[in-house]
């Protein structure tokens, strides 16, 4: 089985000002830069890209990718952000600007994305910038988070899953082939 690679980053954010995160970004061994890639985010990215823990993304990605049951997507794992320049102890459900950043219904969370995220990602792995192909989940909050924004209109993500109980990735990324 051809195994995808995971590597972690460091971002800190001018739209939420005064903040530090990490970010883990998936790519698939069948990307090649040909053409642009599929992309999924993934709310408190590090519980969904821990490949020893409850989601293992990459590994259900990997296999679904492999059996041509999805396209090749490149996948954003993001952490909430944490006040300071220190990354929180317990990440990502202990730094301190999650639930500012998760329940607060505005566009600042897309921006964030839109603004910050892909276009840093997009640096390195052509990524597409239809909403059709493009997904966003997330679990509690991160739900919340993955909800239709206002003035986002429904270019920027098409899919989403959202829930408050425990979400199987299975499930959750392959939404994305509908």
């Amino acid at each position: 089985m051809p195994r995808g690679k995971v590597t972690k980053h460091v971002w800190q954010s001018q739209i939420f000002p005064n903040t530090i995160r990490e970010y883990f970004v998936y790519v698939p061994a069948q990307y090649d830069g040909s053409r642009p890639a599929a992309v999924m985010v993934f709310q408190d990215g590090l519980a969904y890209a821990n490949e020893d823990g409850e989601f293992r993304a990459p590994v259900v990605l990997d296999n679904l990718i492999q059996r041509k049951e999805l396209p090749v997507i490149v996948a954003l794992f993001i952490n909430p952000g944490n006040k300071g320049s220190e990354l929180p102890a317990n990440p990502p459900w202990g730094a301190s600007n999650r639930s500012f950043e998760y329940d607060t219904l505005s566009d600042q969370y897309a921006r964030f994305l839109l603004e910050e995220m892909l276009p840093e990602v997009g640096k390195a792995y052509k990524l597409t910038d239809s909403g059709n192909e493009r997904a966003i989940c997330g679990i509690s909050s991160g739900g919340i988070c993955a909800l239709p924004w206002p003035g986002s209109g429904p270019t920027l993500f098409r899919k989403c899953s959202r829930t408050s109980a425990v979400l199987r990735t299975s499930a959750a990324a392959t939404f994305i082939r509908r």
